[in-house]
């Protein structure tokens, strides 16, 4: 009987030990991907808003989570191999204008909830992926982040600031500089375009972004993006307040005091609500209706939010004024 039990319990002594070896393997290996315990060696620890994370250094399956870190690191002239994107349908993913070519090769995802499939980013095998943080992706990102190393690029952290999200998405990439270089360049044709707008139009003039959404109509504010754009050129009303956005009734038209209104719809189906605005006996007062300074334009392009959306902002403003 001692003789059995012996024999019983050094195959059962041997489990255990291997079963912990493979548990601390497991872990270990888990480290590699997530934590900042990793070797220095192969990869770099970004600080981000969920803790810290070991970034490859040379990352080439990176997964991007929404429209704007696929189109951040597209500017920065880095190409993921895969992007989920939100859309109103699971059918087919909308891809800004701006975008559309830049992106041919990379495979797109829809999603039309709140969040993107695990499973799907788990098939694709990443070894990076980078989301900007809102609530969605901090829910998901302890499980995001047993798959690949991932990175919350902040983005309420830093109140939405567009060309702050474009340096923060640099320094997950080592790739500061380029950042700075894409700004100036954007600095250096905002001022080409000031200096041009002021020879073609030399009195002053105002511009605003005017879009539908869902049957409502909103007029852009400070601090949304087509916002900060036009104040970086001038043109934002001085009455423009530090919000995204103003919601507009019929009856208060007249608040929309610009001499040039970019105009665009978020859907198709709002842009039946525009046309039926264009027929409002108000909105014939408007001053640019009036001098017909009313000018169709994207809604993904002036809502953006990435830099390569501000380019088609000012492209749509050089192309009108």
């Amino acid at each position: 009987m001692k003789r059995f039990l012996r024999r019983l319990t050094y195959p059962l002594c041997l489990g255990i030990v291997a079963f912990i070896l493979v548990c601390a393997c497991s872990q270990s290996n888990y480290q590699d991907a997530t934590s900042p315990t990793s070797s220095a060696e192969n990869c770099r620890i970004i600080k981000h808003p969920m803790g810290e994370t070991c970034v490859p250094l040379n990352p080439q399956r990176i997964v991007a989570l929404d429209i704007l870190s696929l189109g951040e690191t597209v500017a920065l002239g880095i190409k993921p191999i895969a992007a989920t994107i939100w859309s109103r349908t699971e059918i087919n993913s909308e891809v800004p204008p701006y975008l559309a070519e830049r992106i041919k090769g990379i495979v797109l995802h829809s999603y039309s909830t709140s969040q993107p499939n695990l499973e799907t980013i788990l098939q694709l095998k990443p070894d990076l992926i980078i989301s900007p943080s809102d609530p969605s992706s901090r829910e998901q990102y302890k499980q995001l982040s047993q798959i690949a190393p991932t990175v919350l690029v902040p983005w309420g952290e830093i109140s939405r600031d567009w060309k702050q999200h474009l340096k923060e998405t640099a320094k997950v990439f080592d790739k500061t500089e380029v950042a700075t270089q894409l700004l100036n360049g954007y600095s250096q044709r905002v001022e080409k375009l000031k200096q041009r707008l002021q020879n073609n139009r030399p009195q002053p003039f105002r511009a605003s972004f005017v879009y539908v959404n869902s049957g409502g109509v909103y007029l852009g504010m400070k601090k949304s993006f087509s916002g900060t754009i036009l104040n970086d050129i001038g043109l934002l009303s001085p009455k423009s307040s530090n919000n995204l956005s103003l919601p507009i009734s019929e009856e208060s038209f007249s608040e929309i005091d610009s001499d040039v209104i970019f105009i665009g719809c978020y859907q198709k189906n709002d842009c039946s609500t525009l046309e039926k605005l264009r027929g409002k006996p108000l909105w014939s007062k408007v001053k640019a209706v009036q001098n017909k300074q009313v000018f169709p334009v994207d809604f993904q392009s002036w809502y953006g939010f990435d830099f390569l959306a501000a380019h088609a902002v000012l492209d749509d403003i050089e192309k009108h004024l």
